[in-house]
């Protein structure tokens, strides 16, 4: 596997570990985006425990050799992850809500997407 998608996705690991702790303890700031998008506590931290999953496996798929079938799932997963975070957050999206609220779900999309093209190369 090339440094670029090993860098790529202990990024990614971090990302998702980070905001998934975060949902699973569910903190005041969680409380407050939990609050904010319509979601009871069991539920966002449901989606928490996804995302500290999909970190975990993403740090297997590290162990994986270069454009092996378990890195590239990995790193898919990942991009599905974001994709359909990314489409629940702007289904939920209130009236006057600005779109660049949501610019950390389109970076960790580009972020999955590099990951995956640098690991098939």
């Amino acid at each position: 596997m090339s440094i670029a998608a090993s860098l790529l996705s202990i990024a990614l690991f971090i990302a998702f570990a980070t905001t998934g702790l975060q949902k699973v303890v569910f903190n005041p700031a969680s409380s407050r985006a939990a609050e904010h998008l319509g979601y009871a506590k069991r539920t966002y931290q449901r989606v928490g425990v996804i995302e500290v999953v999909g970190a975990i496996a993403l740090l297997v798929g590290l162990a994986a050799r270069r454009s092996a079938p378990l890195g590239i799932v990995n790193e898919v997963g990942a991009g599905v992850l974001v994709v359909v975070a990314g489409v629940l957050v702007v289904l939920q999206r209130r009236h006057g809500e600005r779109l660049a609220q949501y610019a950390p779900n389109l970076v960790l999309g580009g972020l999955a997407l590099a990951a995956l093209f640098t690991r098939a190369l």
